[in-house]
């Protein structure tokens, strides 16, 4: 038995008992004195006992030119696993030190808690807000696995579980507060941006930060984003203060409010960042279509610069690529300027990773040759990947009677002979 871990007595804690964590264990000590503490220090340092809130080295009670190095028993047993040239034996003993609630992490507390069988594995940490997706079998030990968090988190005001899976038109979930706070509002930084938001209005998923780096690194200062299911803004807001031109549309009008929240706590000008409210098909149609008529018309064939959409709904966004099928006229685009598609969907790996792939994008027309790049962004469960299309679109695809206009181009070249 680990001496070094929480009492037994807290296994199965489902009311929250902060004195049951009280405990008195023996370790071994050597004093030293005072010119050899920095020696010392350095010989022993894998040797120490080492917790949270605690002082491994304390002043001797009973000379002042003394320090005694409290060890760790796993490690030292006697005077002899020691090697320290300016010590005795008669400086060894064992003293008792008494370890609380305040001695250990979160994650050893909850360990010692919960059945080894079905141990929490993750949380997600918003600003303030720590967020958890509880097992069933963890539901009866959830206001002590909220307040241990609490606790034990830095900076942690408010932590809430996850009750219902996203089923709405506006991206959020039913959820309860285990501990803390039920204001949920909270801010935090990523990709160099603030980020303000209700937790209880919009969604959020810190563990795809990596995932929009990989596009902020795809975009130059004077590309052109349309992030037609923008949320707060992890791709606008940033691309935004790149020096792209941005057009953020979401449908949950409160992910529009924290947009402009966040547009103004970054000090982005509205010429940068335009932000519509209103269904991500209609957005396409719509404003996608007539802004990038315009944006074609202003610019040279000779123009760098590239335009990207982002499509990061992953339970239906792939679906809105047919929106893009004959949206233009022939000659409403430039060649230049066909828009890249960044497509999030989700992939079912019951057989394979790659049948689950195939079957996604079959359903979907999409060739796996016309693919720029497919990113496996994160395992979402067991069997069920997010990941990422990235697609560049032809004019083809795009324009409107593009197999007639071809034809008859290829009939004014070759002129039937009449007789």
């Amino acid at each position: 038995m680990n001496v070094l871990l929480p009492p037994t007595v807290v296994r199965g804690m489902k009311i929250f008992d902060i004195n049951k964590f009280t405990k008195l264990i023996s370790v071994p000590a050597i004093e030293v004195d005072t010119q050899n503490i920095a020696s010392a220090s350095k010989i022993l340092k894998n040797q120490l006992l080492k917790f949270t809130n605690f002082k491994s080295i304390r002043d001797s009670g009973s000379n002042n030119y003394k320090r005694v190095f409290l060890l760790n028993p796993l490690k030292v047993r006697s005077f002899d696993d020691l090697n320290l040239p300016f010590a005795s034996p008669e400086h060894f003993s064992h003293t008792d030190v008494k370890l609380t609630y305040d001695n250990w992490k979160h994650d050893e507390i909850l360990r010692a808690i919960l059945p080894e069988s079905s141990m929490l594995t993750s949380y997600s940490a918003i600003g303030s807000i720590v967020h958890v997706n509880l097992k069933p079998e963890l539901l009866e030990y959830k206001n002590v696995i909220g307040q241990v968090l609490k606790d034990k988190i830095k900076g942690c005001k408010s932590v809430v579980n996850k009750t219902d899976n996203i089923n709405n038109i506006f991206r959020n979930f039913e959820f309860e507060v285990l501990s803390g706070s039920s204001d949920l509002q909270t801010s935090f930084k990523e990709n160099k941006c603030i980020f303000e938001l209700d937790f209880s209005e919009v969604y959020w998923n810190p563990r795809l930060c990596t995932e929009h780096e990989r596009i902020l690194e795809k975009l130059n200062a004077g590309d052109l984003l349309y992030d037609v299911f923008a949320g707060i803004g992890p791709f606008s807001i940033p691309a935004s203060k790149r020096g792209c031109t941005v057009l953020a549309n979401d449908l949950n009008p409160n992910c529009c409010k924290w947009l402009n929240v966040n547009k103004k706590l970054n000090r982005i000008k509205d010429d940068r960042l335009t932000i519509i409210n209103k269904d991500g098909s209609r957005f396409i149609i719509e404003d996608l279509k007539a802004h990038l008529i315009l944006y074609s018309k202003t610019l040279t064939n000779d123009n760098d610069n590239k335009v990207h959409v982002t499509m990061n709904l992953p339970a239906i966004g792939i679906e809105f690529v047919k929106y893009f099928n004959n949206l233009f006229e022939w000659d409403e685009i430039s060649d230049s300027f066909l828009p890249i598609l960044h497509i999030y969907t989700f992939v079912k790996t019951n057989e394979s990773y790659e049948t689950g792939l195939h079957l996604v994008m079959a359903e979907h027309n999409i060739k796996e040759e016309d693919a720029q790049e497919i990113i496996r962004v994160r395992n979402v469960a067991p069997n069920k990947e997010m990941i990422r299309i990235t697609l560049q679109t032809t004019k083809e695809m795009l324009c409107k009677s593009s197999v007639k206009r071809k034809t008859e181009e290829q009939e004014n070249e070759n002129p039937k002979k009449t007789k």
